[in-house]
């Protein structure tokens, strides 16, 4: 009986022991593969954000009114002045919390001067609206910091009017400006918790570096 209690008791150490290395092993695994992963069960984000510059400054927008209005193509833009690009994006998270994906709408406004062969021809007044949907994979979610990356497709819809000089007696110009747009976003960092500030480093229609406020919700 003292030997069989004494089996007994090492089968109940042993078992013990490979209970415990395992659990040691998958919260290492954890911590190296998991990426300190936090579960926030928070499926609703809310943002708000500014971004530069503005759509027209860093992209080549085509526009058939102008193009119409100075058929020799050698008009050219200067003196930029306006917004930046406002947005404002609901995203929803899925259930392991690693994708997001929802619609954004932006919304941003330029002025330049237009010159044709060097001559002053007016001020070029500029604005943009554009929807479109966006996907993101959050691939770091600490307590307080979420990093990730992700894209965007939509539609621009943008209007433009000319507004000659006082002194050459023509009339202003208007005309649209509609197209695709995209959205890269390289990497987005978040910090904090249910209310945070973030910062998302990328090229389209939301600028090159858009930064804002993020709300996180059931």
């Amino acid at each position: 009986m003292h030997n069989i209690s004494k089996y007994t008791s090492f089968g109940k150490k042993s078992g013990m022991i490979k209970s415990l290395v395992f659990l040691l092993i998958f919260i290492s695994c954890t911590g190296l593969f998991g990426q300190s992963y936090d579960r926030s069960y928070l499926h609703h984000d809310i943002m708000v954000s500014y971004g530069l510059p503005a759509t027209d400054m860093f992209q080549d927008i085509n526009s058939s009114m102008l193009d119409d209005k100075f058929p020799d193509m050698r008009y050219t833009r200067d003196n930029y002045r306006g917004s930046g690009i406002i947005s404002l994006t609901y995203r929803h998270v899925s259930k392991n919390e690693y994708m997001f994906w929802g619609i954004g709408a932006s919304y941003n406004q330029t002025v330049s001067d237009i010159y044709n062969v060097g001559q002053l021809e007016g001020e070029l007044k500029r604005s943009f609206i554009t929807i479109a949907i966006e996907g993101h994979y959050r691939y770091q979610n600490m307590k307080k910091i979420q990093l990730y990356s992700g894209i965007g497709i939509g539609y621009t819809f943008g209007n433009e009017t000319l507004v000659p000089t006082t002194h050459s007696g023509n009339a202003s110009s208007s005309g649209s400006i509609n197209q695709f747009a995209w959205q890269i976003n390289a990497i987005g960092i978040r910090i904090g918790n249910s209310i945070a500030g973030f910062a998302e480093f990328g090229y389209g229609y939301k600028g090159i570096i858009n930064v804002g406020l993020s709300i996180q919700l059931y």
